[in-house]
């Protein structure tokens, strides 16, 4: 689940800047930190290195799955903006937490898979529960060409958590921020 979790960065941050868009400029995304708050061995392990590049930030590794996720999991996604560096963030879109399956058939389907699919051998969204497996993702862009041009300056943070019968399981924080170039 690891996996899924990074997935949901990115698009997370996809929607972070695509809701606060003014006109379009020139602008680019650039990875502040990854804190992993909480980890649990016996769901998965992942090893992961994010890249800055002149083409955007990137994200490589692997993410070993050890167990088979269900409806019987939920994951949480809460995306914040701040104006400045003082990160004093504001709520932009809190999230319902949604079960694995339902979260697959959505905003999976409609907003990572296509593009997630071309750098790695993720799951097909229809297919529910979610297998253990090593999953394998190879430079995938957290902000696409497709994107850019919705990037609006400002400080980002996203959470994600995953859920399971009321206890969590893992929780990761992302934060970056958007400049002009």
């Amino acid at each position: 689940m690891h996996f899924y979790l990074l997935c949901l960065y990115g698009i997370a941050f996809k929607y972070a800047v695509i809701i606060t868009a003014v006109e379009a400029s020139n602008y680019e995304f650039i990875l502040d930190q990854l804190i992993a708050v909480k980890e649990d061995d016996d769901v998965g392990k992942i090893n992961v290195e994010f890249i800055q590049s002149e083409d955007g930030v990137k994200i490589s590794g692997i993410a070993e799955q050890l167990v088979a996720l269900d409806n019987a999991w939920k994951i949480k996604i809460l995306l914040k903006r701040a104006e400045d560096a003082e990160k004093d963030y504001n709520t932009l879109m809190p999230l319902p937490a949604m079960r694995v399956c339902d979260f697959m058939l959505f905003f999976y389907r409609m907003y990572i898979y296509e593009s997630l699919v071309k750098y790695s051998n993720a799951p097909s969204p229809y297919v529910c529960p979610v297998v253990k497996n090593t999953y394998v993702i190879k430079e995938y862009p957290i902000v696409s060409d497709k994107f850019k041009q919705y990037l609006h300056p400002g400080y980002y943070q996203v959470e994600v958590s995953l859920w399971h019968k009321d206890v969590e399981k893992l929780n990761y924080i992302i934060e970056g921020h958007v400049e002009e170039e």
